[in-house]
């Protein structure tokens, strides 16, 4: 009785952190969906309009281990509990403001409260699951919360029916029905007075990735595999399809979000067929040459619908392939440093999108001729958008390159001491 009482609390809790990543990503990706309408309300340029997702990805990053530390000591349910609560404080925020502040402020909040979904996941995975199980329930909760983003489509037509602030209180709604749900559902945890964030830890952990050639040179290639995904289809990916494709807004949306399908499904086939094969190196080359690839038919080639769609779930499946680098890059850490050690990757990763996100908006402002709407709202052309997002394929041909070298450098020094 009690095996199966442990069993269910497990599903519950799995069940109950699981669809609170899938409601953060929606909350994510919302902004993007009605980036005229923000940058309407709170008068802002591009390069404003990106800290909206740059502000969410640093403090999102930054948080990243102290989140885990803060799970280990109080369980998951008070923390995603306590998480949600933020999440809905940023949007009522946002609901509510008017100015550039208020629209910054309320995306710290999100990035804070939303920092705790995936680890909670693989907390809940890890500790509550077989070995045979855990990466199963590992892959299914990523691809939940990748698939929540599909929730853009009746999320715009809300939108154009109604007005954006009525929608996001939608959201504000649906996360209240949320919370309390998860009070009841989700089983309580003991408090773990053990679990303390040690900064020591924390630097040399940091210090072991960048000591470690080879290491450094996997999280350097998450940034290239996960920053074009979090640039194109959590920010800027609807207006530059509407700018450059000449598409509706609904239409931008529902082909952008193909983007996760495609991120979705391959995170439980990309890693299962390298892992299988132990192809993990030979994976990543192959994926980095693709991403590439993609990037430039879709920023400098005139693509039908078709091809569009095929181009943008074609990056989704290349951008699941960071995976490969946690997984490879676990393999130069111990069981004592390697949690903490993949913790500084995973924000290593998440600040290069942040910083590109910043980026894309900054080369937006640097490019714009001064063409404004009738409220005074400046307009960016299909070119200006070209020219802006190019910048996502010199990142990641740049860093690629720089990772590669590394690579081979770790090795050689590898080779050397053996010998």
């Amino acid at each position: 009785m009690n095996e199966e009482r442990t069993a269910v609390h497990a599903y519950l809790a799995w069940g109950g952190v699981a669809l609170f990543f899938l409601y953060q990503y929606i909350l994510r990706i919302a902004p993007g969906l009605v980036e005229p309408e923000l940058r309407s309300a709170f008068f802002m340029t591009a390069n404003e309009f990106s800290t909206l997702g740059s502000f969410f990805m640093f403090i999102y990053a930054l948080v990243q281990i102290p989140c885990g530390v803060l799970i280990d000591r109080l369980g998951v349910k008070r923390v995603v509990l306590s998480s949600i609560l933020l999440c809905l404080v940023g949007n009522g925020v946002l609901i509510t403001g008017n100015t550039l502040w208020e629209a910054q402020i309320s995306r710290i909040f999100m990035g804070l409260g939303s920092a705790c979904g995936y680890i909670g996941c693989m907390k809940v995975a890890a500790d509550s699951f077989s070995s045979s199980n855990r990466g199963f329930f590992m892959g299914a909760a990523l691809t939940l919360g990748l698939l929540g983003p599909l929730a853009g489509k009746p999320l715009l037509i809300l939108i154009e029916a109604t007005s954006w602030r009525y929608a996001f209180t939608v959201l504000s709604v649906i996360g209240v029905i949320l919370w309390f749900s998860l009070v009841i559902v989700m089983p309580k945890e003991p408090i773990n007075s053990q679990a303390v964030l040690k900064w020591p830890e924390i630097k040399k952990s940091v210090v072991h990735v960048f000591n470690t050639r080879n290491i450094l040179a996997y999280a350097i290639m998450t940034t290239c595999f996960f920053s074009p995904f979090s640039v194109i289809a959590d920010l800027w990916g609807v207006s530059f399809l509407m700018n450059h494709f000449n598409l509706q807004r609904i239409n931008a949306a529902s082909i952008t979000t193909l983007i996760y399908v495609g991120a979705a499904v391959s995170s439980l086939v990309v890693p299962w067929l390298c892992e299988r094969y132990n192809e993990y190196n030979r994976g990543i080359v192959y994926s980095w040459l693709g991403m590439v690839t993609c990037l430039i038919v879709l920023l400098y080639s005139d693509l039908s619908a078709f091809s569009l769609v095929f181009m943008l779930v074609l990056i989704g499946i290349l951008s699941s392939c960071e995976i490969l680098c946690f997984g490879a890059a676990s393999h130069y850490t111990t069981p004592e440093t390697s949690g903490t050690t993949l913790g500084v990757i995973n924000t290593f990763c998440v600040m290069g999108s942040a910083c590109l996100m910043q980026a894309v908006g900054f080369l937006l402002d640097f490019k714009w001729k001064g063409a404004m709407d009738n409220e005074g709202i400046r307009v960016y052309s299909s070119d200006e958008y070209v020219f802006a997002l190019s910048s996502i394929l010199v990142f990641v041909g740049v860093l690629g390159l720089v990772a590669f070298f590394l690579y081979r450098q770790g090795k050689q020094l590898r080779q050397n001491e053996l010998a």
